[in-house]
């Protein structure tokens, strides 16, 4: 079962969230690789076919809920860069300087 959990952070935290947010990524890659496709490949090289076939079943489910991490990575870039790009601009009160 997984749960979804809402958290506030500081917008100067957010840099580190998304460095974190791809680390896990990076991670979450190796291990796959690392346990369930190795698993797969060698249990078919080994002729265990069912073995292999559910290795290769829990490595779709894994890598399924890893695009969401990465989606969620790449959502928070995107909504992070419109946050320092509004920054950037000019507020109303000041408006942009004519040119005279």
């Amino acid at each position: 079962m997984r749960v979804t959990i809402q958290k506030t952070i500081g917008i100067n935290e957010i840099p580190k969230e998304i460095e974190s947010a791809f680390v896990a990524v990076i991670e979450k890659v190796k291990i796959i690789e690392q346990t369930l496709t190795n698993h797969a490949s060698a249990a078919a090289k080994d002729g265990r076919y069912i073995d292999a076939s559910e290795s290769a079943e829990q490595a779709r489910l894994a890598l399924t809920l890893l695009d969401k991490n990465i989606e969620e990575a790449q959502s928070l870039c995107l909504s992070y860069e419109k946050i320092r790009i509004a920054n950037q601009m000019p507020s109303p009160e000041t408006g942009v300087p004519d040119d005279e």
